[in-house]
């Protein structure tokens, strides 16, 4: 599958987080900034339809996880959950590809 700079960007983060070269915390800063780029680019608009369903999904799991112990809800995913989630997500993409 050919991608975008914009999604080379964000998959490139994804497997960095999923192969253990960044934690948690960055990922979560990485993908959130990168993911809003990604959404506001006129390139999004020419994704197809399960590519940007992939990156918002990693999205929505990102955004249930917060770093910030002060902000911490019992609810939020902790760093195991986030990776396992995110883990899965890539997966199955994986799958889709072969």
């Amino acid at each position: 599958m050919s991608f975008n700079a914009n999604e080379s960007a964000l998959m490139n983060i994804i497997d960095a987080f999923t192969l253990g070269e960044i934690a948690s915390p960055d990922f979560e800063k990485k993908y959130s900034l990168a993911w809003r780029i990604y959404r506001d680019s006129l390139e999004v608009k020419s994704a197809d339809i399960l590519t940007q369903r992939f990156f918002d999904s990693v999205f929505s799991v990102v955004d249930c996880y917060c770093s910030d112990p002060e902000l911490t809800d019992e609810d939020d995913l902790n760093d195991d959950e986030l990776l396992n989630e995110v883990s899965g997500l890539k997966a199955s993409w994986d799958k889709r590809l072969i």
